[in-house]
């Protein structure tokens, strides 16, 4: 099966024809990529006033489906969807019936082309988003594909690099007091980390993990200070599927956080690339 995308979209006014797109939905030959921008989602609640709450419930909804068709995927299991009937399909007329028509789909346009993540980040900030600063919600919801993503893209490509799911005790690093496992890290003159959190577990569990790394990181940048550069830390985290959430308030402020990089599941290749034109290596002797 060719790529193939459609663009999500809200029309908050049925009679005008006029319609905001929110979100790319995309196929790329194997599993289904979805991607939402929050500024457009808040700009389209804004518009609805007192009926904003059916476009939470819509992106939900939409989450739950694909990451229930992913899941079908990653266990092998026959698709259940062909491109014409999950597109067209029953569900999605429900979700419009429900918001009295106003969540729409373009038709699907197929593209003679591979897709990675670059080549589909490019194309959501040329028919969605153009702020290079987004870092939105996938299709991922559930904490398993979460972990199987980062195995596969990220560790896999620096395991033979840096340290990789590396778990530490407080008798191996001295100022520790807790056990502590980072997903990567690695040193050139300077540090360069990757925690990744899951933000669908309950806030009290993120605010513990993140308080956690915040501590890791002051520990090892005052034993490792950076001789090169300057130290690179990132959280891998996706956006939490309700926004009114006290999960979904941590992420925002994770994101606005200049000393840590939040980035998406999208987005591991950046991790990589960075330790690898840095030349990144492990340094600890465990």
């Amino acid at each position: 099966m060719k790529p193939y995308y459609t663009i999500i979209k809200i029309a908050p006014n049925n009679l005008s024809g006029d319609t905001l797109s929110i979100g790319l939905l995309l196929h790329d030959g194997k599993k289904f990529i979805l991607r939402f921008s929050y500024e457009r989602k808040t700009l389209v609640k804004k518009i609805l006033g007192a009926n904003e709450a059916v476009i939470d419930f819509i992106v939900k909804q939409i989450e739950q489906k694909i990451s229930e068709v992913n899941s079908e995927i990653l266990s092998n299991s026959p698709l259940l969807f062909n491109s014409n009937s999950f597109l067209k399909g029953e569900y999605f007329d429900y979700l419009s019936n429900y918001s009295n028509g106003i969540l729409r789909f373009s038709n699907a346009t197929f593209l003679n082309d591979d897709i990675d993540e670059k080549k589909f980040d490019n194309l959501y900030r040329l028919l969605i988003d153009k702020s290079s600063n987004v870092k939105l919600s996938i299709f991922d919801d559930t904490d398993e594909m979460f972990k199987a993503k980062i195995a596969t893209r990220l560790i896999s490509r620096v395991a033979n690099k840096v340290h990789t799911n590396l778990e530490l005790k407080p008798s191996q690093l001295p100022g520790l007091y807790f056990n502590f496992n980072i997903d990567c890290i690695g040193r050139n003159g300077a540090l360069i980390g990757a925690k990744a959190i899951f933000f669908n577990k309950k806030a009290e569990t993120i605010d513990k993990e993140i308080g956690h790394y915040s501590f890791f990181i002051s520990v090892l940048s005052s034993l490792y200070p950076p001789t090169n550069g300057l130290n690179k830390f990132f959280i891998i985290g996706d956006e939490p599927s309700s926004i009114e959430s006290r999960e979904h308030k941590i992420w925002e402020l994770i994101y606005k956080n200049p000393t840590i990089t939040l980035i998406n599941s999208e987005q591991l290749d950046d991790i990589a690339s960075i330790i690898e034109e840095k030349k990144a290596t492990s340094f600890l002797e465990i």
